[in-house]
This record gives C-alpha cells, sequence and structure tokens, in this order.
C-alpha cells in the first residue's frame, strides 16, 4: 500500500460550481482552476502525492469491477451446469429404469421362444453362459408369450441411451468441477481486489477525500480541453481514458458532490457528448411506465446500501445484482451478470432508451463489466442514472457516464 506524505493535507485546490439548471440536469463548471502556481515544493510535493493516491484508487476500482464480474459470470455458470447436472442425472434414472424394463420383457420373450421353440438367434449370446438349463427351462415356463426380436431391440435401444446419458453425465461433472475452480479463482481475486481497495479507501477520508475529489475534477476538465485539442486519434483516446478515469475517482470518493458531479460532465465531455454523439432518451426528463416504473421502484428501495462485489441482497450489491433485483420486481428473470444481461434484454438505441432500461458498460475494454438502471427523471434530470458502482460507494443516483457505454437494452 502507498503511503502519503502527511504534507498533502495542506494542498489547497479550488473549484468552483454553476447551479445545475432548472431540470435539473448538470451545468458545466463555470471555472475549474487547478492548485495556484506559487512554485512551493511542498504544494507541488503535495499535489503529486493526491494524484499518485487518485492513479492507485482508479487502477484499484477497475481491478475490482473487472474481477467482480468474472466472479458473477462463473458464479452463473456454475448454477447453470449444477441445474443440467441434475436434470442429466434425473434422465439416468429414467433411462436405467427403461433398460430394467427392457430387459425383464426381454427375460419373458427368451422364456415363450425356448419353450415354443420360436426363433430366438438374436439373444442365444444372452443366454449362453447359462449353466443350468433345467432351471432355465422352469423360468420360461413362468413367462408369457412375446416377441423377442422387438424385445432385443427395444433393450439394445434404451442401453445405448443409458450409455449416450452416463457419458453426459461424466462430462457435465468435468465442467461442474472445472466451474467450481473458475469461481473459487474469480472469487479469491475479487477479494484481494476489494480488500487493497478498502484499504485505500480507508485512509482517504475527509478533508483529504474533498481534496482528491477535486483535483480530480480539475483533472478531468483538463483532459476534456486535451481530448478536444487532441491532433490524432490516439492522443484523443488517451485524453477521453484520463478523464474518465478522473471521474471515477471523484466519484468514488466524492459521490454525489459537486466535484463528482463536474468530474463526470468533464469526462462526457471528453468522450464527445454534447458535440455531436447520441445521448441517452430523449433528451428531456420521462417519468417510467408500466414494467419499467416497478423495476425502478424496486431499485429506489436498495439506495443506500452498500456495494458489494458478488452481492444481490439488502446487505450488499454489485451492478448486476441491483438490476437482477429490481427486474425480480417487475416479473423479470435476469442472471447475475452484467455481460449476460445484456444478452437477456431487447437491444435498444440509445435514443430510445426509457426509463427503466439497463445501460451497459465496457469500461476495461475486455467485455461487458458494468450495468446501470436509467432513470430519466431525478437528482440530475434525464440524465440521470441509478447504480451500485465501485467498491467504497453505495446504491445512489449519478449522472450518466458515457465513457465505456456500449448500448443499451430492455430485459
Amino acid at each position: 500500500m502507498r503511503r502519503w506524505a502527511p504534507s498533502v493535507l495542506v494542498l489547497v485546490t479550488t473549484v468552483l460550481f454553476v447551479a445545475h439548471p432548472a431540470d435539473g440536469s448538470p451545468g458545466p463548471p463555470s471555472t475549474i482552476s487547478g492548485p495556484p502556481a506559487t512554485g512551493d515544493p511542498t504544494a507541488e510535493r503535495a499535489e503529486a502525492e493526491v494524484a499518485a493516491i487518485e492513479a492507485q484508487i482508479a487502477g484499484q476500482q477497475q481491478t475490482v469491477v473487472r474481477f467482480s464480474e468474472q466472479f458473477d459470470q462463473s458464479t452463473t455458470r456454475l448454477a447453470q451446469v449444477q441445474a443440467k447436472l441434475a436434470r442429466i442425472r434425473t434422465r439416468v434414472i429414467l433411462d436405467r429404469g427403461r433398460y430394467r424394463t427392457a430387459h425383464r420383457q426381454l427375460q419373458e420373450d427368451a422364456v415363450n421362444a425356448y419353450v415354443y421353440d420360436a426363433p430366438a438367434t438374436s439373444i442365444s449370446s444372452l443366454f449362453s453362459s447359462a449353466s443350468d438349463g433345467s432351471a432355465l427351462h422352469h423360468e420360461y415356463q413362468d413367462a408369457a408369450i412375446g416377441n423377442v426380436d422387438a424385445a432385443v431391440d427395444r433393450v439394445r435401444s434404451d442401453e445405448h441411451q443409458l450409455a449416450t446419458t452416463e457419458q453426459g453425465l461424466q462430462t457435465e461433472v468435468k465442467q461442474a468441477e472445472s466451474a467450481t475452480a473458475n469461481v473459487h479463482h474469480s472469487e479469491l481475486a475479487a477479494q484481494t481486489a476489494t480488500a487493497a481497495a478498502e484499504a485505500t479507501l480507508a485512509q482517504v477520508k475527509g478533508r483529504l477525500a474533498q481534496m482528491i475529489a477535486q483535483q480530480a475534477a480539475v483533472q478531468a476538465a483538463r483532459q476534456a480541453a486535451a481530448a478536444a485539442a487532441a491532433a490524432d486519434a490516439a492522443a484523443r483516446r488517451h485524453a477521453v481514458e484520463q478523464a474518465a478515469q478522473d471521474a471515477q475517482v471523484a466519484q468514488t470518493v466524492g459521490a454525489g458532490s459537486p466535484a463528482a458531479t463536474a468530474a463526470i460532465y468533464s469526462a462526457n465531455q471528453a468522450a464527445g457528448v454534447g458535440g455531436g454523439a447520441e445521448v441517452v432518451g430523449n433528451g428531456g426528463p420521462e417519468d417510467a411506465q408500466g414494467a419499467g416504473s416497478v423495476a425502478l421502484t424496486a431499485a429506489e428501495r436498495y439506495l443506500g446500501v452498500p456495494y458489494k462485489y458478488g452481492g444481490a441482497s439488502p446487505s450488499g450489491l454489485d451492478c448486476s445484482g441491483l438490476t437482477m433485483l429490481a427486474w425480480h420486481a417487475a416479473g423479470v428473470s435476469l442472471v447475475h451478470s452484467a455481460e449476460l444481461q445484456r444478452g437477456q434484454s431487447l437491444p435498444i438505441a440509445l435514443s430510445q432508451v426509457q426509463p427503466g432500461d439497463l445501460l451497459f458498460y465496457d469500461l476495461g475494454g475486455d467485455g461487458i463489466d458494468h450495468v446501470v438502471i436509467y432513470v430519466g427523471s431525478g437528482p440530475y434530470g434525464a440524465n440521470t442514472i441509478i447504480q451500485a458502482a465501485h467498491t467504497g460507494t453505495v446504491v445512489e443516483f449519478d449522472p450518466i457516464w458515457y465513457f465505456g457505454l456500449v448500448g443499451a437494452g430492455r430485459p
């Protein structure tokens, strides 16, 4: 864990903001300025320390989000494999029962073939090992007439089906063992990442948290300006990523603060929103209807619940745990994974998104790793979402993030 100098506490960062417009959506900061250019080495060192903490928090949060989604996916897949395993085991029991029934019928039909001298060449090998012919003859005399050839076919068919089912069972057992190992591995990774993030955040409190949030807002604004002035795509992409990282840190340590709101605004500007990029929704506040309204009402019951990787209860939630419980209240079953929930949802154009719809993100560049619920009318007007964001945060309303947004869906 990185240690920072006590001198960081003397850092002074000034960030001024305008009030929100009447519709409740966040407005741009009127002035965002960095630390005074005094040339004071102590202040410069303090700023560098805060920047280092900011980078550490951002890296840890991205790691937690990635491993949290991996844990959710591996847990979901394990449950699916276990359910399939149970179904196959039930089929094995049924197939064994059919096989025993068919075999008994074959014995009865074979008795008739023996007693009445019916052709039975197809079953001769089945009884070639019998040592007591008289006993076998008496057994045959107790049976009814049947069709030996048909009975043989049934036995062979049921025997083949039983063998196939048992082979499938063995394959699924191996897959279940692998899935269990994957769950254990991803859980350990998520636990380690979460512990590191929580240890850092435990030291970032009070005035220091405010300074870090303000510093992040300043840096996000600078990166937004850099993105606008970038001469090539690579430079612009780098600036956009840095602005999003700054906004993430500001939200983590100062959720709901003017600094966090300004940082998100700057990150969205860097991503191109407001400069011709497609925005979410119809551009104005919108009330929820139907199932979306039910899902939103359910989600709002969890406001203030702490983020917890793999969580899906009032004691702790992760992003897909919140969306799963919210839409369950509306009668829709979603699995506990952001990526898999996207596959379960009807794709919706961003301009057609309605309150209650899900927004999906690829924050780490490795696939879907975050999901939120669009609110459409809330503390940030039409730009409001509700989410379980990162370690150190709670379920809360936030402005929409555009960085990493890859699509929307309606469960």
